[in-house]
């Protein structure tokens, strides 16, 4: 069992018992984002972006495979001197070599694009997360799928732990 596992356990099993007067809350995270129709809207976007994409990919890829088709069947055939095949050879690696930049460039995109949708989302979630725990006096608001997602503010001891933890 992982460190976080065990300590979203404890946090949830344990600290309501032994901060009986403090007010605690949870909510399956991914459950809310599902219900948002703006976090719906966003996966279409994204979608639409994805299948906008890899349609250029899609055809060097095709373009790759219609060259490489023509050079193994001259390879094939013999028609190919050696100055032909090399040629070709290089042809292919520097279209290959774009394939793979292109869907790296892809990736980064989508990533980019993935970011720009989804943080308002989630600030926006973690505002409401926020105000509701002040407004209802919650000491602890966890995420049932993960774990801790607001506490109130607080000490915070983590030098006295590190330093307690030194030889």
């Amino acid at each position: 069992m992982n460190c976080t596992l065990r300590m979203s356990c404890f946090a949830m099993v344990l600290l309501p018992l032994l901060l009986p007067a403090q007010k605690v809350g949870h909510f399956h995270y991914p459950n809310l984002i599902d219900s948002l129709q703006e976090a719906r809207q966003a996966t279409v976007t994204l979608r639409q972006y994805e299948k906008a994409l890899t349609a250029s990919g899609d055809t060097m890829v095709m373009r790759f495979q219609v060259k490489l088709k023509a050079y193994q069947d001259e390879m094939k055939k013999g028609n190919l001197t050696g100055r032909q095949q090399k040629d070709m050879e290089a042809e292919l690696e520097v279209e290959q070599n774009a394939i793979v930049n292109y869907r790296e460039s892809v990736r980064q995109s989508l990533d980019k694009k993935r970011n720009e949708l989804k943080l308002p989302i989630l600030e926006k979630i973690e505002r409401v997360i926020r105000a509701l725990a002040k407004e209802e006096g919650y000491a602890f608001i966890f995420d049932s799928s993960a774990g801790l997602l607001y506490f109130r503010e607080s000490e915070d001891i983590f030098s006295k732990v590190f330093s307690k933890l030194q030889p």
